[in-house]
């Protein structure tokens, strides 16, 4: 018995083999971006703030902005998924 898939009865791997990897892999980033970008934007701020002094400021500034931009990027990643959901319905359905 062949457990691994790369005997003479595995299927050929094709496009589709991947796309459910790839759409996780895609998904799992998003918890990834909105723990960075806040946080970026926040250390930003301080290293700002103790460079010009005007503490907190720019830290507050920083870290609404890292939020901003996670969430941006969140909604983008949002809709590639879905339109990759979408493209593969429509390969289905053909």
């Amino acid at each position: 018995m062949d457990l691994t898939g790369v005997g003479p009865m595995a299927k050929p791997l094709g496009e589709d083999a991947y796309s459910s990897l790839r759409s996780a892999g895609l998904l799992l980033s998003i918890p990834t971006l909105l723990i960075v970008s806040p946080l970026a934007g926040f250390f930003l701020g301080v290293w700002l703030d103790r460079w010009l002094h005007t503490r907190p400021w720019l830290s507050i500034v920083g870290l609404a902005l890292g939020f901003v931009a996670a969430g941006r990027e969140t909604w983008l990643i949002h809709r590639r998924a879905l339109e990759a959901e979408e493209q593969r319905k429509k390969r289905k359905e053909t």
